[in-house]
């Protein structure tokens, strides 16, 4: 299985250097893989490493629209995750690797239950991260800020789902982010839409509170501080 393995990542990373059409290669790691998940039964130890090796190799291929099965490679992120379970040490990384695959498949088919996943498993992972390190750098980077932009940009849904989303959202923006003016003007709304539908006089005095923090965050002149 080594051998195997070696040879994957041999032709994985000629396919990911090289600019111009390289599909054999592709494929050639893709079937080195497979070989490798084929001979490495459920009760193995690299099992979930042998699913994950799989799943990155397709993921890259349909990034670059070489692939076209993103249903498959993420259902191989799911499996990798689902034998990592809490305190693992490897379970961060299958977290974001399954929020990565998630967040692939939205950004082309724009499936909101995708983003809304990505979001939750961004929520789990970044306290999972020391800071400094390089997962908590690509974590926190890019890939949640594409993930909270999205999440942000969702109809309002005053359910209680659509609320925790809203509260997972704005978790993800801690004080000093760019983008927490905007998730906490999202939890008011949903906030107030289920006020209006309830009555609940917790959300209004929730969503008061929430509102003082975003005039404080935008000051006399700032063009959010009258939304």
């Amino acid at each position: 299985m080594t051998r195997q393995t070696d040879a994957g990542h041999a032709q994985f990373a000629k396919y990911m250097r090289s600019k111009t059409v390289s599909r054999p290669r592709l494929n050639a790691a893709v079937k080195h893989f497979q070989l490798v998940l084929n001979q490495c039964p459920a009760s193995h130890p690299d099992h979930a490493a042998a699913l994950t090796n799989l799943a990155w190799a397709r993921l890259k291929g349909y990034k670059r629209n070489h692939l076209q099965d993103i249903d498959a490679t993420i259902s191989l992120f799911r499996d990798a995750l689902a034998l990592r379970l809490q305190h693992h040490p490897d379970r961060p990384i299958s977290l974001y690797n399954l929020a990565v695959g998630l967040s692939s498949r939205h950004s082309k088919k724009s499936t909101a239950a995708d983003i809304r996943e990505s979001a939750q498993l961004h929520h789990e992972l970044l306290p999972l991260c020391p800071e400094g390190t390089y997962l908590c750098s690509i974590a926190a980077g890019a890939g949640a800020d594409y993930v909270i932009d999205e999440c942000n940009n969702l109809p309002t849904d005053a359910s209680d789902e659509g609320i925790c989303l809203r509260r997972v959202v704005l978790e993800l923006c801690p004080v000093g982010h760019q983008c927490r003016p905007r998730a906490l003007d999202e939890l008011s709304h949903v906030l107030r839409s289920r006020f209006i539908q309830s009555g609940n006089i917790d959300d209004l005095d929730e969503r008061i509170q929430i509102l003082r923090e975003a005039v404080s965050l935008c000051p006399e002149g700032h063009t959010d501080r009258g939304r």
